[in-house]
């Protein structure tokens, strides 16, 4: 009798788009996303894409660090790759992942920054002005 592969996973398609996703969702990149799970930012495009599964210490760093569960990587429902999300959405995304330690510190810098937005644009438009 041959051994039917019916109980290991086999939506690594499936799975790469949620990682993708997930990391796009809180504005994070590749490069970051790779350092951050010990990882090269080759393996993480072939995990993004489909075209390589990971073992379950990935699996669990890759859920750690995206603050989503395995569940959700593994069987969550299929997702759109071509989304926009608006800075809103991210920015929602992000302080929902947050622990009380993160937002205080989220808090801290958007005080720090907010009074001095108007200066901020400013100096952005003038610059792509240039460009």
């Amino acid at each position: 009798m041959s051994r039917i592969n019916r109980y290991e996973y086999q939506d690594w398609k499936n799975f790469g788009a949620r990682v993708k996703n997930s990391r796009k969702q809180i504005g994070m990149t590749k490069e970051r996303f790779a350092e951050e799970i010990n990882r090269t930012e080759n393996f993480v495009s072939e995990i993004e894409k489909g075209n390589k599964s990971c073992s379950l210490h990935t699996l669990h760093q890759i859920s750690k660090v995206l603050k989503v569960s395995a569940d959700y990587l593994l069987y969550g429902e299929n997702v759109d790759m071509k989304k926009e999300y608006s800075n809103k959405e991210i920015l929602e995304e992000i302080i929902n992942r947050c622990n009380e330690e993160e937002l205080g510190v989220i808090k801290d810098l958007i005080v720090a920054v907010y009074p001095n937005l108007k200066y901020i644009l400013k100096d952005k438009s003038e610059k792509k002005d240039k460009d």
